[in-house]
């Protein structure tokens, strides 16, 4: 997160940020994020967009 918002309060500039880090930077859609649970029983979270 490069990016800071304005404000701790600024609801509207933190809700926009957050859109903005949840968008695919190959096609610009948003990226679904999963839990995925690996063979041996490691949880991970997987971001899910055009196979990217």
């Amino acid at each position: 997160m490069a990016e800071k918002a304005k404000s701790k309060t600024d609801v509207s500039a933190r809700a926009e940020l957050k859109n903005r880090a949840n968008c695919c930077s190959n096609c610009g859609n948003k990226v679904e994020v999963v839990l995925a649970v690996s063979p041996d029983g490691k949880k991970k979270m997987r971001r899910i967009c055009c196979g990217g």
